[in-house]
């Protein structure tokens, strides 16, 4: 599996387990420096990987770390291959980092997996692999507050998992230009007491547009 080098924010809190607003205000207030690159709809902020395990170990180590240690630990794993070391060293700090640094990998891995998890139709619209279901469309059902559940029995041919990928995947990779209904025309009926005009189409139903 190939090795991630960059991360946007989105995919790093998808790997640190935070809002990806948490992330944002990293990036803004440093010392993490972001590069920017090219992207669908304009230039990202991304960041290395050594920037992705600072933001990492500082919430690891957050009650053992003075604001000044936690720049000069930056600075520290910018100078040293610390991936092959045990430790790093600053002032008068050593870190261990052996249990911090396979964490990240591993959760660096679980991301790389989502790629695994989806195929792509003919316009680039990722969809659950092995079924016809689009990504966004369950993470927008999710969004909207239907449960894994509901989600379900609208989709029988899904299974939880399924659900779960979709709902992550839309987390770490959002989705870009107009989004799909928070809703199916089965909740919507349902909602307007006009169940008797639902109209299964095995299993999956055609969501409003408007």
């Amino acid at each position: 599996m190939a090795q991630i080098s960059q991360f946007t924010a989105a995919e790093a809190a998808f790997i640190l387990r935070e809002p990806v607003r948490s992330i944002k205000k990293s990036l803004d207030v440093g010392p993490v420096r972001p590069i920017l690159v090219p992207g669908a709809s304009g230039s990202v902020r991304t960041i290395e990987w050594r920037d992705l395990f600072y933001l990492y170990a500082v919430r690891a180590l957050r009650d053992e770390l003075t604001p000044k240690a936690r720049g000069e630990f930056y600075e520290a794993l910018q100078q040293t291959p610390f991936e092959l070391r045990d430790e790093v060293r600053f002032g008068r700090f050593r870190v261990s980092v052996r249990d911090l640094v396979r964490e990240v990998k591993q959760r660096t891995s679980d991301l790389a997996a989502l790629a695994g998890a989806v195929d792509f139709r003919a316009d680039g619209e990722p969809l659950l692999k092995g079924k016809q279901v689009e990504v966004y469309r369950i993470s927008a059902l999710l969004d909207g507050g239907a449960s894994v559940e509901q989600v379900l029995e609208e989709y029988p041919s899904l299974a939880r998992e399924d659900v779960e990928t979709a709902k992550a995947y839309a987390e770490a990779y959002p989705k870009v230009g107009r989004p799909f209904p928070r809703t199916s025309v089965k909740r919507a009926l349902r909602g307007a007491g006009l169940e008797a005009l639902d109209m299964p189409d095995n299993g999956v139903f055609n969501e409003i547009s408007s």
